[in-house]
């Protein structure tokens, strides 16, 4: 009985420290150590589990998968995994909601577990759309599915196996480009298309940098993931076509998050302009901060607890009963103080060129690049690693959302390329 409330509380723990895991890696107060260390919190509680054995198994483990509880489920999904129990596992999947596949989905994608491709790979044979979608899903989360699987892929009936199969493809051969592309570049779906949208550069297809712009200038559905694809690899007219975008109110908070990653003088003063407006100002300042190299603490920043006149309430401070009560990373970001902020760019400005682009203050080249995947904001390194995916044309690709292990690996195996990255505006090396 003493055991059984070991394990039980080993559990509860895993739960929970899976589920701020997940949210350390959407963090912008958090970077890749500071992930590690809560990773290895969880990583103990997961140890006593599989150190349960059977028992724990049998009497928690499996009763888990029909909790309801996302993280629940996937804790007890990955131990079970780490226990050996794959096939039982997968096969349990099938008959599962989507909810539970998902968080066992999510198990699989992170498990060390050695032969889960041979266990995972049979399910791509049922006739079952979803299901098929979270295996592939799975599978190129592991970078275990190979090319010619992906290209089966790029039609399915299921949008998730479409954007799975394109997001995962290294540049597309010739033939695939003139014959598939086009049409995934005019999907309806919006994922579909943003997904085409970097598979098509990744290949360097002009078509692809072409549907971005439109994307954006249509303003619509499209046009936030555009935006980032835009101003990661545009010039100046294209920040300039996104800065155009603040005009927007709606298209302003999609508008700001690009923007940061253009590292462009205009960028910058854009994003600054916008501090006064209580609405997006932390974005903005988040923006601004990540271009210039201006940390928001200390003097830059409000106190904590204050924030400025007009500001949205917090989510626990809604007063509406259908509002969303779970924080979002944006609700993390310090408010910036305005005129501190103001005052150091009076003095920082004349180290800014027009005609360059910057990250953290630095001008942007492959080693200060992968100096930001490696030491940056967690929230931040997902579009930075798309960026050297697409730039490396697939040949690399960090799993910013795997365990820091195997994160820190890639890092490693990447280093040489990223040094010596060029990172002009795509559409000089385009075909």
């Amino acid at each position: 009985m003493v055991l059984e409330d070991v394990l039980e509380e080993h559990l509860d723990e895993a739960s929970f420290r899976w589920l701020q895991w997940e949210r350390a890696l959407e963090a912008p107060d958090f970077n890749l150590t500071d992930t590690a260390a809560r990773e290895e919190q969880l990583a103990a509680h997961l140890h006593g589990l599989v150190l349960g054995g059977t028992e724990a198994a049998a009497s928690l483990l499996w009763p888990a998968l029909d909790s309801g509880d996302a993280s629940r489920i996937t804790a007890a999904a990955y131990v079970l995994l780490s226990q050996g129990q794959a096939e039982v596992l997968l096969n349990f999947m099938q008959g599962a909601s989507s909810e539970v596949r998902a968080a066992v989905r999510r198990a699989v994608e992170v498990s060390a577990s050695p032969g889960l491709g041979s266990h995972v790979l049979p399910l791509l044979k049922r006739d079952d759309l979803s299901l098929q979608a979270h295996v592939l899903e799975a599978m190129t989360f592991r970078h275990e599915a190979p090319p010619e699987l992906l290209t089966g892929y790029f039609l399915h009936d299921e949008p998730r196996a479409r954007m799975a199969a394109l997001r995962a493809s290294d540049a597309l051969p010739e033939d695939t480009v003139r014959r598939l592309l086009p049409g995934l570049l005019e999907s309806e779906h919006p994922g579909i298309r943003a997904a085409a949208m970097e598979a098509g550069l990744t290949a360097g297809a002009r078509g692809a940098w072409e549907a971005c712009r439109q994307a954006v200038r249509a303003c619509n559905a499209h046009t936030p993931q555009a935006m980032v694809l835009l101003a990661l690899f545009g010039n100046d007219a294209d920040t300039a076509l996104l800065v155009d975008m603040l005009g927007t109110r709606d298209m302003r908070p999609h508008a700001l998050w690009a923007l940061g990653f253009s590292g462009r003088l205009v960028a910058m003063e854009a994003c600054l302009a916008l501090l006064e407006d209580p609405l997006v100002a932390r974005l903005a300042g988040e923006a601004f901060s990540a271009m210039t190299g201006l940390p928001l603490e200390g003097l830059h920043a409000l106190p904590p607890g204050e924030q400025p006149e007009g500001a949205p309430p917090s989510p626990e401070q809604q007063e509406d009963l259908d509002a969303d009560l779970v924080p979002r990373p944006e609700d993390e970001l310090p408010w910036p103080c305005i005129g501190a902020v103001r005052y150091w760019w009076k003095e920082a400005r004349p180290r800014f060129h027009a005609e360059r682009r910057y990250l953290n203050g630095q001008l942007l080249e492959g080693p200060v690049l992968l100096e930001a995947l490696t030491h940056g904001p967690m929230r931040r390194r997902h579009v930075l690693a798309r960026e050297f995916a697409i730039r490396s044309q697939g040949r690399h690709r960090i799993p910013t959302r795997a365990f820091t292990q195997r994160q820190w690996s890639a890092l490693a195996q990447a280093r040489g390329a990223c040094e010596q990255l060029r990172l002009l505006p795509l559409e000089r090396t385009l075909r």
